[in-house]
């Protein structure tokens, strides 16, 4: 008995570890409660945002898994601007949730954060990619094709926004 105690004991240990973690990062978001507790915003028409100054996106892509599960997008964000750029959440058309995440390891164990902001400073950039930050795209309403498309829009302070065309990989895709 105590041997089948501590196995459920180290399973539900371990389900803890890797549930989402909500990052303080002191950032008010406008929205609704998604349920691991942090705001989703709601944003509006991206086509009548202007975009950052000197803000760049590159080599977007998404790793698609199968079933409808959760997919991640990374990209590369660069920043040649005079300002600092803070991005404050993403979009995307297909998926009913869409969130700023990243990895965080302790004691050995990783888990996904959820970020409330990222600032990319001035003549910095800032690398989205597989084990670090990413955006969450969660609930899709339909099955993601291997080799097609689908925009990303990027969502910065000052209602500015800048979407970027992304490659649709298969689920063991690193880079």
């Amino acid at each position: 008995m105590m041997h089948i105690s501590f196995k459920i004991a180290a399973f539900a240990g371990m389900v803890m570890l890797t549930l989402p973690v909500q990052a303080d990062s002191g950032h008010e978001s406008h929205g609704h409660h998604g349920r691991h507790g942090h705001m989703q915003h709601e944003f509006p028409d991206p086509a009548a945002a202007a975009a950052p100054e000197g803000v760049t996106v590159s080599g977007c892509w998404i790793r698609a898994l199968p079933n409808r599960l959760p997919a991640a997008g990374y990209f590369e964000l660069r920043n040649d601007g005079a300002h600092d750029a803070v991005l404050i959440g993403a979009q995307a058309q297909g998926f009913d949730r869409v969130m700023l995440h990243t990895h965080q390891t302790t004691n050995g164990m990783s888990a996904m954060v959820h970020l409330d902001k990222l600032t990319i400073p001035a003549g910095g950039g800032l690398d989205f990619s597989p084990g670090g930050h990413h955006v969450m795209l969660e609930k899709p309403v339909a099955e993601l094709e291997i080799g097609t498309r689908r925009p990303i829009t990027l969502w910065f302070e000052g209602k500015r926004a800048l979407t970027a065309e992304c490659d649709v990989r298969p689920p063991g895709t690193m880079k």
